[in-house]
């Protein structure tokens, strides 16, 4: 048998520059093609995840007025004018609203526009549970809280879906849905 010299051997075992600048030239076509599409993914997580978060917090108020058998309230404000922040407090038994221990406030991120279809009480919108658990300030045309991103509101993709709307019903039910901007 007759052995093949040894620079025919080393040319065989791998490969040229050339086929490799064209592997990583078509896997950074598919990364630039697929940025789009993760992006669209981050920015839908992360208001779906801001959605939930407000709902959680209202469905935790309104079991907390349920098993302290004492009014509580979402109140949504906006501490320096430029974002939203929400709120859980408890009304006292001179009438005044204080803040529920040991709950944190939480924001809504300036990213986000929100739209808030909720009674006022001293200029702020607020959600008011009973004790019961329902919606004791419930209005028929003031009953839901609108989160969209602006990021996903592209003529270029109409199939996404770039709000989330939470209606707040006289029972104290709280429905999720996902819309289309109008």
């Amino acid at each position: 048998m007759k052995s093949l010299p040894s620079s025919k051997r080393r040319a065989a075992a791998g490969f040229t520059l050339i086929e490799v600048l064209v592997v990583i030239g078509i896997m950074a076509i598919f990364m630039l093609v697929s940025i789009p599409s993760v992006l669209n993914v981050m920015a839908e997580r992360n208001l779906e995840n801001k959605t939930r978060e407000i709902q959680t917090f209202l469905q935790m108020t309104k079991n907390r007025a349920v098993s302290t058998k004492i009014p509580h309230r979402v109140r949504f404000y906006q501490p320096s004018g430029t974002y939203w922040a929400y709120d859980m407090e408890q009304l006292e038994a001179d009438g005044t609203w204080t803040k529920a221990r040991p709950t944190p406030p939480k924001d809504i991120p300036v990213s986000f526009n929100l739209t808030l279809s909720l009674p006022l009480d001293g200029g702020d919108p607020t959600a008011v549970f009973s004790p019961m658990g329902t919606v004791a300030n419930f209005a028929a045309n003031l009953n839901s809280i609108v989160l969209q991103n602006p990021k996903l509101d592209r003529p270029d993709q109409p199939d996404l879906m770039d709000e989330r709307v939470l209606s707040l019903y006289m029972g104290g039910s709280i429905q999720y849905a996902k819309r289309k901007s109008s």
